[in-house]
């Protein structure tokens, strides 16, 4: 598949959603190309790499537009799921296209009693932030994927330090992280 590469210093996991302010004009064009899908990737911004982009991406879908004050144009997305980066190209306006592979994440499965409290922590972030909890109108939080998922968005660790949880098979690992950052205790 082949679609716009917008890279961002963001980490967006399947089922994240986030407000994008868009103004630069080839960003622009890329809302509108969009088109009726609605598609296009979000990659984690890599300034050493020839395009400035990772190796993977988050397939995202607009799902509302709005403006800010400043009559920027604003942007609700959601992460469809990821990608694999595998080709990339430029515009003549600077804009990136790719072609891309779909990679495999994390499945939806039931929280363990063990880490009920990540999701306990989880929903009082959501009762303190309205602002990210209106972005997630039918919260999850008996799933353990979009549980780990939406910690590890909102961490205040750099997107890099997050990358190792986008390979699939790595939620038990995310599960455990978020358990001792939680408790301070390793097992």
């Amino acid at each position: 598949m082949q679609m716009a590469l917008f890279p961002l210093p963001l980490f967006l996991l399947p089922g994240g959603v986030t407000r994008l302010r868009i103004f630069e004009q080839k960003y622009l064009r890329m809302v509108k190309e969009a088109g009726d899908d609605r598609h296009f990737a979000l990659s984690l911004y890599k300034s050493a790499t020839e395009y400035q982009t990772a190796p993977w991406a988050s397939w995202v879908e607009i799902i509302d537009f709005g403006s800010a004050e400043d009559d920027i144009l604003t942007i609700d997305v959601r992460s469809k799921g990821l990608l694999d980066v595998t080709e990339v190209w430029m515009e003549a306006d600077g804009l990136r296209q790719a072609r891309f592979d779909v990679r495999l994440h994390w499945s939806h499965c039931e929280l363990a009693p063990r880490y009920q409290h990540v999701s306990d922590e989880l929903l009082r972030i959501f009762k303190q932030n309205p602002e990210l909890a209106a972005l997630y109108p039918e919260p999850r939080f008996e799933d353990a994927a979009w549980v780990a998922g939406r910690f590890l968005e909102i961490l205040p660790f750099s997107p890099e330090h997050k990358e190792g949880f986008c390979e699939p098979g790595t939620l038990p690992q995310a599960l455990k992280f978020l358990d001792t950052i939680l408790t301070g205790q390793d097992d």
